[in-house]
C-alpha cells in the first residue's frame, strides 16, 4: 500500500521553523507508511538541548522507519547522515516575520523589537543546519544534502523531490503553516526603515546561504508549475492518521514527553 523504499536507504527530513513542514510532514506520512515524524521539542527553537540523542535514534529505529523527519533532525549530529537529508528553505525574511507571528501569537514575544534582540531567532536557518552561527559549516553540510528545497517555488520544488525519492507523492496542493493575509499579522512593509535593517542584519548568513543554495539549485523556467498529487482514499486517510497516533505516542515515550 503505497510505496516505501528499502529500509536501508533510511532518509532524514530537516524541518525548519516556518518552511511549510506541517504540509511536508502530512504528504510524506500520507506517502510513506512507515514515516516517523519526531512530533515535539523538549524546548524552543534551535536548543541544542532538542537535538535527538544517539539512544532515542537507536530506539526509533527499531520502528523501521523509512523517513525520519522532524525540527530536531539536525545534520550535524554524527549519526545523521548528511547526503540522507533533504530540507526546504524560504526567503527568510519573510520566514523571519511568519516567525515572529508565530511567536508573538503565543506570547513569546510580545512586540517586533523584543524578537529583534532574540539571539534564538537570528539567522534561524544556519543555526538550525551548523549548530551555530557559522556559515560555512551551514554551506559545507547543505552541499551534502541530498535534495534542498524552495517554498517560493514549493511545486517544483516537490516535483523535483519526487524524483528522488522516486515516488508520486499523495497529498494536497495548497501550502499549509505559512501565514498570508492574516489581517493581524505584521507585515514587512508594515516595519520602520531601522527596523527593516535590523531584520536584514539579524538574517546575514540566512540571506547568505539561501541566495547560494537556491541559486545554485535555481528552478528553471521549463520546471512545471503544477504537481499532480494522488488523492488518497477516505480509507487511507483514516489508516494514516491511525498510524500517526500510534507513532507519535511512541515517539513520545522514547522521548519521555507527555
Amino acid at each position: 500500500m503505497g510505496s516505501e523504499m528499502c529500509i536501508r536507504d533510511r532518509y532524514y527530513f530537516v524541518h525548519i521553523e516556518k518552511c511549510a513542514g506541517t504540509t511536508l510532514h502530512e504528504i510524506l506520512a500520507l506517502t510513506f507508511l512507515r514515516y516517523v515524524h519526531i512530533t515535539k521539542n523538549h524546548f524552543g527553537g534551535n536548543e541544542k538541548k532538542n537535538d535527538l540523542s544517539l539512544s532515542e535514534y537507536q530506539k526509533i529505529k527499531k520502528m523501521l522507519p523509512s523517513i525520519i523527519g522532524g525540527h530536531n533532525i539536525r545534520p550535524y549530529l554524527n549519526f545523521i547522515e548528511p547526503s540522507n537529508c533533504f530540507t526546504f528553505f524560504r526567503n527568510p525574511i519573510d520566514r523571519y516575520i511568519s516567525q515572529y507571528n508565530h511567536d508573538h501569537e503565543r506570547g513569546f514575544s510580545p512586540s517586533f523589537d523584543h524578537f529583534l534582540n532574540r539571539s534564538y531567532s537570528r539567522n534561524f536557518m544556519v543555526q538550525k543546519i551548523a549548530g551555530e552561527e557559522n556559515f560555512e559549516k551551514a554551506k559545507l553540510l547543505l552541499a551534502q544534502f541530498m535534495f534542498v528545497g524552495d517554498v517560493d517555488n514549493f511545486t517544483q520544488s516537490i516535483e523535483r523531490l519526487s524524483k528522488i525519492l522516486k515516488v508520486r507523492f499523495y497529498g494536497r496542493t495548497q501550502n499549509h503553516n505559512v501565514r498570508n493575509n492574516h489581517p493581524n499579522y505584521l507585515t514587512f512593509e508594515q516595519l520602520s526603515l531601522e527596523q527593516r535593517e535590523l531584520a536584514r542584519s539579524q538574517n546575514e548568513l540566512d540571506i547568505k546561504l539561501y541566495n547560494y543554495f537556491i541559486e545554485k539549485n535555481s528552478f528553471a523556467n521549463n520546471d512545471s508549475n503544477q504537481y499532480s498529487f494522488r488523492e488518497p482514499s477516505e480509507y487511507r486517510v483514516k489508516l494514516i492518521n491511525k498510524l500517526n497516533k500510534i507513532k507519535k505516542n511512541k515517539v513520545n515515550q522514547i522521548r519521555k514527553i507527555n
